[in-house]
């Protein structure tokens, strides 16, 4: 076969038509809310400092026949297929100048970033979710100076609380208690890497990223991640969201 490959000069590449699997593939960070450890790739870390791009959420159900079901984040369980069922969440953000994928499937990290601030879904054993905390002080800020800001212009700095318990309301017989993550502190990255994270965002098209869950999708199971152990401590079923 005759290939003739033209001239690569100035081509920086693209990514319409690039097969899923091969998109957006991060280096994990992961959390064991038993230990209070944080998981960057292989490495334990008592603390994260993380700037946050995207977050998405989604519900999956596991048929008896090793098939996934993924669901938008806001689908009744009497909508989804019989099965086992779990919330995810992930955070694309940047950590030591490289984009990482912060996933979640236990409560206790999940609650991290998407506990709500307030109303009938607040965990009141968990501060309010550092996203929706982070997004209310972007519209203040807004507000207040004018100024519009995202996600991306701020630097969090994660460590780990005190174990809290954690036993099911829906199960009293459970016995668990985990570390909840605290955002201590937060702090603009300055006018050029905000300027560089918004190229970086766009270039890694995460808007696409965040709307990958947001519509129905069956996939085959995938087997844990053996680098960023996660603790399963409360029952997803607890969780009305």
């Amino acid at each position: 076969m005759k290939i003739d490959n033209g001239s690569f000069e100035g081509f920086e590449g693209v990514t319409a038509g690039v097969q899923e699997a091969e998109r957006w593939q991060y280096d994990p960070i992961g959390y064991n809310a038993t230990k209070g450890v944080f998981y960057i790739g292989e490495v334990e870390s008592p603390t994260l400092d993380i700037v946050p791009f995207a977050l998405r959420q989604c519900k999956e159900v596991t048929d008896a026949d090793g098939v996934v079901h993924r669901y938008p984040i806001k689908t009744r369980r009497a909508d989804m297929a019989d099965g086992d069922m779990q919330t995810r969440l992930q955070v694309v953000g940047m950590v030591a100048g490289t984009l990482h994928t912060f996933g979640a499937r236990s409560w206790t990290a999940r609650a991290a970033w998407s506990n709500p601030v307030g109303g009938p879904y607040h965990d009141p054993r968990f501060d309010g979710g550092i996203w929706p905390r982070l997004l209310a002080h972007i519209k203040t800020m807004q507000q207040n100076t004018g100024k519009l800001t995202a996600p991306l212009c701020w630097r969090l700095h994660l460590e780990v609380g005190e174990a809290i318990d954690l036993a099911s309301a829906a199960n009293s017989k459970q016995k668990a208690s985990g570390h909840p993550i605290k955002a201590v502190t937060m702090a603009f990255v300055g006018a050029e890497k905000a300027l560089e994270h918004e190229q970086l965002y766009t270039t890694e098209a995460l808007d696409e990223w965040v709307r990958e869950w947001s519509v129905a999708a069956v996939t085959e199971a995938a087997p844990e991640p053996t680098h960023a152990p996660i603790v399963l401590e409360t029952l997803d079923d607890d969780v009305p969201f």
